[in-house]
């Protein structure tokens, strides 16, 4: 019969325990998904398999010059003492060498180590210590660091450690790289949250601006067939009944040749003349109307003048015109896009606004040109017009024509406080200041 001493067998035991405790651990440990609470589950197992009062868990930072104290028991510091060392540099000391040495460090007294470095205040006095290395593919990614216990540690708490921190170093990994994972779905996932926002708020955007243009079209072709009713009605009631009376005039000289009234014939004659001039300035105003030649032959600035001075006529509304800055010519299609702006907002003064008093400025700088036009009358309610989308088509114009030109329509109106037509439209390359000399004064004729 083999007899067993007593000694080994009890060292058998214990060991047989330890493999079923690191069993145990480790299939609590593979059960965490988060990094936190890994390394706290981890060091916690460390500290209860060496019965050791201090614990830490470094890792090394990305630029690998230190290792952040990841985790920490057996010790509470306070913030501003985490915060001031939770970084240990890796140069030769006690705790850096076991990261530096890829190899466990054991001492009986880290105190009196050759290679302590010093201990920050209000940290514990670190005595018997033993670290070991946290290997990936044999290269270390950190260390376990436990202390204090209350007798040294000797070969088999190492053995026990290594073979532990094998299993930390996995679990580890696999909670980065859920870390990662689970960073990069959320990322994903705001990404495709603000993706669908903007491609929503894009999509009804789309949706407001094709109502809007179909808005504008009906009003435009409306617009412009009542400018064909205005021009027929302007030329029945002017050029029409100047031509009957140029014909009855004529007839009329006619008979009074032939019964030989010379007299009487040059009467009607130079009434016919009299009728040619009137029916040659109704027909230059029809013709100034759909495009005044001011615009062309001096510019903006004077038309606007022109044109002020005409609505003032007209409507018996004093309209004043401000120029501010050095007034430059614009390319025609801005210079005609600001004038048929102001056009349509002293329209809106003249039929809506019951005003006593009109405005008009426009100022010149190097990078814009901003164009102005006010009143006193009795202003409107612009977000409920805009709400119920009928009745503005003449600002929607407005609106669009400042677009055209890469310029910003503001309306600022309030009811029974006036209104006010802002517009801002970049200059383009080709505008160009006038000559010092050259001052822009309102034509007096056409």
């Amino acid at each position: 019969m083999v007899s067993v001493n007593p000694a080994t067998a009890q060292r058998d035991v214990e060991q047989r325990e330890r493999l079923q405790a690191l069993y145990h651990l480790a299939v609590e440990l593979s059960a965490l998904r988060d990094l936190q609470p890994v390394l706290d589950t981890a060091l916690r197992h460390c500290l209860d398999l060496t019965d050791s009062q201090f614990g830490f868990i470094g890792l090394n930072t990305p630029d690998g010059s230190a290792m952040d104290v990841a985790a920490i028991q057996g010790f509470h510091p306070a913030p501003k003492f985490y915060a001031h060392f939770h970084l240990i540099p890796l140069r030769p000391s006690i705790f850096a060498r076991v990261v530096l040495e890829n190899r466990p460090i054991r001492s009986a007294d880290a105190m009196t180590d050759p290679t302590r470095v010093g201990q920050p205040r209000g940290h514990p006095p670190t005595r018997a210590f033993l670290g070991v290395p946290l290997l990936v593919r044999d290269k270390p990614i950190g260390m376990i660091g436990v202390a204090n216990r209350p007798t040294p540690y000797d070969d088999e708490h190492e053995q026990l450690l290594v073979t532990y921190a094998a299993q930390v170093a996995i679990a580890i990994c696999n909670a980065q790289l859920y870390e990662e994972l689970k960073a990069a779905k959320e990322a994903l996932e705001h990404k495709v949250a603000e993706r669908t926002q903007e491609l929503q708020e894009a999509k009804e955007a789309l949706a407001q601006k094709a109502a809007q243009l179909q808005r504008l079209l009906t009003e435009t072709v409306g617009v412009q067939e009542r400018e064909r009713q205005r021009i027929a009605q302007d030329m029945h009631d002017g050029i029409n009944q100047l031509l009957i009376g140029t014909l009855l005039e004529l007839k009329s000289a006619r008979e009074r040749l032939s019964t030989g009234d010379l007299t009487l014939a040059e009467v009607s004659l130079q009434q016919v003349t009299g009728v040619l001039h009137r029916m040659d300035e109704e027909i230059r105003q029809v013709l100034y109307d759909l495009r005044p030649p001011t615009l062309d032959a001096l510019g903006l600035a004077p038309s606007l003048r022109r044109y002020a001075e005409r609505f003032r006529q007209y409507t018996g509304i004093p309209c004043e015109v401000r120029v501010e800055g050095e007034p430059c010519r614009l390319p025609p299609d801005a210079e005609i896009g600001l004038y048929r702006i102001m056009q349509e907002a002293l329209q809106n003064v003249s039929v809506h606004a019951r005003a006593r008093q009109a405005q008009v400025a426009v100022g010149f700088s190097s990078e814009a040109v901003m164009l102005a036009i006010t009143d006193d009358g009795e202003g409107f309610d612009l977000m409920a017009i805009q709400r119920e989308g009928q009745g503005h088509f003449g600002l929607l114009g407005m609106q669009e024509r400042a677009g055209s030109l890469g310029g910003r329509l503001v309306i600022q109106t309030t009811p029974g406080q006036g209104a006010r037509v802002e517009v801002s439209v970049p200059l383009y390359p080709v505008a160009a200041p006038f000559l010092a000399s050259v001052r822009l004064e309102p034509q007096t004729g056409d």
